[in-house]
């Protein structure tokens, strides 16, 4: 027979309420009483059916996460903050994927409400708008991560402007004039869109032309940082000295396609990248990069939500990146 909560209860001598409190992480109790009811309900194999416990208290202790299908080099990351802000708060996460097929992305929303999730969670994803009224229509909570979307879901993410405007002005103060934005530089996406906006802005508000920006790609595979360079631009005669890539997985692209071409970096071509995963550190040379905080992006934007901080009014928070100066880029001053 299943141990239950008043098993639990009668062995630590205390009433079925405090230990309901105790193992959802609710109201107040000493440290040494937790420790001691959540210990004998280890110890008995007592496990909590959280699926009745929503439909009594007609509450869910539920968060949805929906992910993009294909990978990124971050989302481990955002999904590893999400879930220690988790850990000692009772919820727990419904981590779903996505593609750009609507009757699958109705599928998966209309999972996540049947669940009746407390918040939804949407991992640097572009979704349409109906599907925004949807979720604005059952009062769910909803935080963008990684990009904002519009004017009315709250967000977390890093200042695309700030970052993109780092890059810029380092490479100019090293010497490159001629600047190449390599990867997702389509105008189709939020983010692809916006780091496009933003590095034409900066190369302008630094006195360049339309003559010394160059753009390559359309996502941010490895595939299109290593193309750039053998069928966008002549490898043996590149009218740019610099790239920014807008991925990592973009610039480790470009840093083997100059490889094996016999080509040197930062010699003849200076690259940096946008994310700062752990890829930037163990590539040859190392890649100078901005890197983002995507565990504290995670953290925050699920504290947000459990400490009741999301009210109706759209809020951004943004989360300091930090350039980190490797071995990638030359100085031709």
């Amino acid at each position: 027979m299943a141990v239950t909560l008043k098993d639990v209860a009668r062995a630590a001598n205390l009433s079925v309420a405090s230990v309901s409190r105790i193992l959802t992480n609710r109201g107040r109790y000493s440290e040494t009483t937790a420790k001691r009811v959540r210990q004998l309900a280890q110890e008995m194999g007592y496990f909590k059916n959280q699926s009745a416990a929503d439909l009594a208290s007609k509450t869910s202790r539920a968060v949805g996460v929906v992910v993009p299908l294909i990978h990124t080099t971050f989302g481990d990351e955002v999904i590893k903050g999400l879930y220690e802000a988790t850990m000692s708060s009772g919820y727990e996460l419904l981590i779903t994927y996505i593609d750009d097929d609507e009757e699958h992305q109705t599928q998966v929303f209309n999972t996540l409400l049947t669940r009746q999730v407390g918040a939804v969670f949407l991992l640097s994803l572009d979704i349409p708008e109906w599907l925004m009224d949807q979720l604005a229509a059952e009062n769910i909570t909803v935080i963008s991560l990684t990009i904002i979307l519009n004017d009315r879901i709250s967000a977390v993410t890093s200042n695309e402007f700030t970052m993109m405007d780092t890059l810029v002005d380092y490479l100019i103060k090293k010497g490159h004039t001629n600047i190449a934005l390599i990867g997702d530089t389509k105008l189709t996406t939020n983010i692809s869109s916006g780091r496009r906006r933003n590095f034409i802005k900066s190369m302008k508000q630094h006195q360049l032309t339309a003559e010394n920006t160059f753009f390559y790609g359309e996502d941010h595979s490895y595939e299109t940082g290593y193309r750039s360079v053998t069928e966008g631009y002549d490898i043996n005669a590149l009218p740019f000295t610099a790239a920014i890539a807008t991925a990592d997985l973009v610039g480790i692209g470009l840093i083997n396609a100059m490889h094996d071409a016999n080509k040197i970096v930062p010699k003849e071509l200076s690259i940096t990248t946008i994310d700062g995963m752990q890829l930037t550190e163990i590539s040859r040379p190392g890649l100078t990069t901005i890197q983002q905080n995507f565990t504290e992006i995670g953290r925050i934007a699920m504290n947000l939500f459990i400490k009741n901080n999301i009210d109706k009014q759209q809020k951004i928070i943004y989360v300091p990146a930090k350039l980190v100066e490797r071995e990638s880029v030359a100085t031709i001053k």
